[in-house]
């Protein structure tokens, strides 16, 4: 695992440098539109050009560390490269900036859950929940977090809830039959998408991660 990590943070910054040499140089006698910025910035991340989208990201909470929406931005693209420790850290700034955005609580989540911190995971689906309560995929991922963590009464007093509120959430109906079933949870790898791209997979058939 750790030879695996030290490749990737190799291919990482060596993707760093490159991304560096396609962004402007910043100039600090110079103005700058930071709204074209973000537009850039976006656009590299919904084309997967993950690198390049944070380096834009990284300059413009340079010039604007106050701003919470490029921190989260940057934490997406890390995640994207599987940078997950970065993904936290970023979604930490953006949360003591703007305590307030589901969506930041969200990406932090799922990258606990990637390094297989359930126990941070299911505190952040916690404060997710709160700020929105009716996104039943919130419920879920954090009822996967107690199920991770060996906690299967919480589990399953939390999935009770959610089949009981959403009675067409097959998903969560296949993790009660799991745990109910005497199973050691099955340590799978789920993948961050945009809205747009619908679901979480966690990569088996029986249940899935949502967004």
């Amino acid at each position: 695992m750790r030879k695996k990590t030290t490749v990737l943070h190799t291919i990482y910054k060596s993707l760093l440098v490159i991304a560096m040499l396609q962004v402007p140089a910043v100039h600090v006698d110079a103005q700058y539109n930071i709204k074209k910025m973000m537009e850039e910035g976006r656009r590299n991340l919904d084309l997967g050009y993950y690198v390049v989208s944070m380096e834009l990201f990284r300059r413009i909470v340079a010039l604007k560390p106050n701003l919470y929406e490029p921190w989260f931005l940057m934490g997406k693209s890390k995640f994207h490269l599987e940078d997950y420790e970065g993904a936290i850290e970023n979604c930490t700034t953006a949360i003591s900036l703007n305590p307030f955005v589901p969506e930041v609580a969200d990406l932090r989540g799922l990258s606990n859950i990637r390094i297989e911190q359930y126990e941070n995971a299911a505190n952040d689906y916690s404060l997710a929940i709160e700020l929105r309560p009716d996104n039943r995929e919130y419920w879920f991922n954090r009822a996967y977090c107690y199920y991770q963590l060996g906690k299967d009464s919480i589990a399953l007093a939390q999935l009770n809830y959610i089949i009981s509120r959403w009675h067409d959430f097959t998903q969560a109906k296949a993790m009660r039959r799991e745990i109910l079933s005497g199973r050691k949870p099955v340590m799978p790898s789920p993948k961050w998408r945009d809205k747009s791209e619908g679901i979480y997979g966690v990569g088996i058939d029986k249940w899935k991660l949502h967004k």
